[in-house]
């Protein structure tokens, strides 16, 4: 009898620990502005796809996976609940998520066979998506439901309690608990989690609702052990605003949005959040969108439409300023837009379907920028205003700066002269190489010695989206060409 008690607490003591040792394969670096995969420097390098589970079949699912794998994408952005026509619109198979938009009752079946179409329900395709993705070394940032569903401004409260937020949170989380190595979990879209009474804290409920989930544990008591999940939130203004002592909370998004060109909130807000006590990663996670139209004139786009140069010049003013990667969007690809689906309110602006969108330039160029930061150790990376010289604030043309130990790179919108301290770069002689954001071009252009202030003039004439990158290296470093990948 004694050796089967002892057996018996062995084995409950071993589950315990098994439990309480689920660690998240993405971990934040120890200064807290970078991210890590497995222990290794991770550049997330995101796309917004917010209509993806809603919209996509399989084989289109797995189109959009493999082109933007194909990219140099590692993260795409998608929600459960989502902002389009959640409960009036089934998705590709005919499938609601929810019986009637009561978030008590979602809409589940007995088996998940993709071949039956009584078995496979709303979920087992949001399930069989992130599998796609993950054979694919492609992470999801899952969204549980539009920021709307919790704080509305356009209808009523679909999550209006706590335990709504916890139940649904843990629902979500049990039911993707097997792919939540290869899950970042979003919390928010788009609204501010105090736009309605209670929000904040029915966002803290789902989040500890997920959480408890993965852990195998229920029990809503503001105690999960958040180690096993990776979250965040994501609205127009810096989730550190609410959350930044949450423990729950890994890292920052917020977004550049869409109301104007030469967004300054692309390298202001990924400024203010390096500079927080006890930072956290932050990331631009909804910038400029390509092809949609400037302040959101979806009805007649009078004042144009955002182009390629402007989704490079928010992601390099975003990323040199600090961020821990990237997020790109495209209009037809956010929502996924087919000839015969288009949102009604959406229709007159939106030039292309989501195929179409997935071969935008400005997505096809994101690559130039992931390739950039692997050719130099990005996690050494620091805001370095300090080596330019007369940076008088441009709103088009602004220079940002970053500065690892031993390179340093200046994002340049405009091909304008720029001016460098070269007393605050280290060692003795510098190589300096022109890089284009637009092609991944690398132009070396020469050694010189560190001493006094150095110009540096772009290749081109000085306008509008002739930008460049200037990447200056230790000499001693030894590094490659800008966007030659370190291994």
């Amino acid at each position: 009898m004694k050796k089967i008690i002892v057996f018996l607490f062995v084995f409950v003591l071993f589950i315990g620990c098994r439990q309480n040792k689920i660690i998240h394969p993405l971990t934040v670096t120890k200064k807290g502005h970078y991210l890590l995969k497995h222990d290794q420097p991770f550049f997330w390098m995101g796309d917004t796809a917010w209509e993806l589970f809603h919209r996509l079949n399989r084989e289109e699912a797995e189109k959009y996976i493999l082109t933007r794998k194909n990219q140099g994408f590692n993260v795409f952005q998608a929600v459960v609940l989502p902002e389009l026509d959640a409960f009036s619109l089934p998705n590709a198979y005919g499938d609601f998520p929810l019986i009637d938009g009561n978030i008590s009752q979602p809409t589940i079946t007995e088996g998940k066979d993709p071949n039956n179409a009584e078995q496979y329900d709303y979920f087992d395709h949001v399930e069989w998506i992130i599998q796609k993705a993950f054979a694919k070394r492609m992470m999801a940032g899952v969204l549980p439901c539009w920021g709307e569903y919790v704080t509305p401004r356009k209808r009523e409260r679909t999550i209006s309690t706590l335990e709504q937020g916890y139940e649904y949170g843990w629902f979500l989380g049990d039911r993707l608990k097997h792919l939540n190595d290869n899950i970042i979990w979003i919390l928010g879209g788009d609204r501010l989690p105090d736009e309605a009474e209670n929000g904040i804290e029915i966002w803290r409920a789902m989040a500890e609702g997920i959480t408890d989930a993965v852990n195998g544990e229920k029990e809503f008591n503001q105690k999960a052990n958040y180690k096993a999940t990776f979250m965040t939130y994501h609205c127009y203004t810096t989730s550190a605003k609410w959350f930044h002592e949450d423990d729950w909370i890994d890292m920052h998004t917020w977004g550049s949005y869409h109301e104007k060109r030469n967004n300054e909130r692309a390298f202001t807000t990924a400024s203010n959040d390096w500079n927080l006590d006890n930072p956290k990663p932050t990331l631009n996670s909804e910038p400029t969108y390509e092809n949609l139209p400037i302040n959101y004139d979806w009805a007649e786009a009078k004042n144009g439409y955002f182009d390629e140069f402007d989704v490079r010049q928010q992601a390099y003013w975003s990323v040199f300023s600090g961020t821990c990667g990237h997020t790109y969007g495209a209009h037809p690809v956010w929502q996924m837009s087919k000839k015969d689906l288009v949102h009604e309110a959406l229709a007159p602006t939106t030039k292309d379907t989501w195929e179409q969108g997935l071969n935008y330039p400005g997505g096809n160029q994101m690559k130039f920028l992931i390739k950039l930061m692997l050719s130099r150790p990005f996690t050494e990376g620091i805001p370095a205003q300090d080596i330019l010289v007369e940076n008088v604030y441009d709103p088009v043309g602004q220079l940002v700066a970053t500065q690892g130990e031993n390179y340093a790179m200046i994002y340049i919108p405009t091909g304008k002269e720029v001016r460098i301290d070269l007393e605050k770069l280290n060692g003795i002689q510098s190589v300096a190489w022109w890089y284009h954001p637009g092609t991944g071009e690398s132009v070396h252009i020469g050694e010189f010695e560190n001493i006094g202030i150095k110009k540096f003039d772009a290749p081109g004439d000085t306008q509008r989206g002739n930008d460049w990158v200037l990447v200056i290296d230790n000499k001693d470093s030894r590094f490659p060409k800008p966007g030659k990948v370190l291994r």
